[in-house]
């Protein structure tokens, strides 16, 4: 069967999340009927949370004998557990073997994981992991990084922008996506050293529209927001749990309303709400030669399930090859020394 005729395989690893195997098994069990899963991690320990049940046809088991956990470093991990998860799922993807890896593991890990076994694109630095943020009077923004980097390079933001676009291009069909790099001001004259560096190598882009502050992220302003994987790493997590409490209220409100029908009403909205605010299920590192999606640790079964689909879209519609494309000249990335050698 040549993969253009056969489903698309996803490798998703059971081992790294905050909850366990659990949440993980349940979203492969009832996951999208279209992909194929190889569900890696410890046959052993799988098979005590599959149940009596067995396996759907187009599921299955991979073993991986070790796990990196949430608490552990991620560099040493990755380096010392060489038959753990998330490496036997990037390595699945390297082979061809699988078209796409996702894991609630430990971010740091993943990311280096993906960046040791499928290699960056030539002339990518860093990679960064993006997510899209959609809502009422706006398109869909994409925002990157959000945790795969913590340090500041001005050429790394730019390369940011760059991936973000083509991002944005491939699965969201954004024609000329506008790109703003988040600042603490609009002026030229905000940001620290590497905005301020950043913001002049940008200038380059017709699609620049400058410098943004974090209100622009939630408007119709841009489509692609830039900024480091700290900063983004702080302002999803804070808009997360801020559309946690605006659901609280809302359903809350309807419930003291009273009436037989308050329960049924309160948990519509609560749905509503999340499904037109809610972020991606977990964001696309860009900038490696395969997709990779990687979740929140403690992300719940639906989370993992939509994830899947996320990956699977994102090989359906081209992403690596678009982010590619926007490196023409196909210099070497520079090795990074945490992972030259795995």
């Amino acid at each position: 069967m040549t993969r253009d005729s056969r489903r698309t395989v996803v490798a998703v690893d059971g081992m790294g999340g905050d909850l366990g195997p659990g949440p993980v098994v349940e979203a492969v069990l009832d996951g999208p009927e279209d992909v194929e899963i190889l569900l890696v991690g410890s046959v052993p320990h799988l098979r005590r949370h599959l149940g009596d049940g067995g396996l759907p046809g187009r599921v299955t088991l991979l073993h991986a004998p070790e796990a990196v956990a949430m608490h552990d470093d991620p560099v040493r991990a990755t380096w010392n557990k060489r038959g753990s998860s998330l490496l036997v799922c990037a390595q699945a993807v390297r082979s061809g073997r699988a078209d796409a890896m996702v894991s609630p593991g430990n971010t740091g890990a993943a990311v280096l994981a993906a960046a040791a076994r499928l290699r960056r694109l030539p002339g990518v630095r860093a990679p960064a992991l993006a997510t899209t943020l959609r809502g009422p009077e706006m398109g869909p923004t994409v925002l990157l990084d959000i945790g795969a980097t913590v340090t500041e390079r001005p050429e790394w933001l730019a390369e940011f922008a760059l991936m973000g676009m083509r991002f944005a291009e491939a699965r969201l069909g954004v024609e000329n996506p506008r790109v703003g790099l988040l600042s603490n001001g609009a002026e030229d004259v905000k940001g620290g050293p590497a905005q301020r560096d950043a913001h002049l190598l940008l200038s380059a882009l017709p699609a620049y529209v400058g410098q943004i502050e974090a209100y622009d992220v939630f408007s119709d302003r841009v489509d692609v927001a830039v900024t480091d994987g700290f900063t983004g790493d702080v302002l999803l997590k804070t808009y997360e749990r801020t559309l946690d409490l605006t659901a609280l209220v809302a359903v809350s409100a309807v419930r003291s309303g009273g009436g037989p029908l308050a329960e049924q009403n309160a948990q519509a909205i609560s749905r509503r709400v999340r499904a037109v605010l809610a972020a991606d299920p977990g964001g696309v590192l860009l900038g490696v030669r395969g997709v990779c999606v990687v979740c929140h640790g403690a992300a719940p079964a639906r989370d993992i399930r939509a994830a899947i689909r996320l990956a699977a879209e994102c090989v359906r519609t081209g992403v690596v090859e678009h982010v590619g494309a926007a490196f023409p000249d196909k210099r070497p990335a520079e090795p990074l020394t945490c992972i030259a050698y795995l």
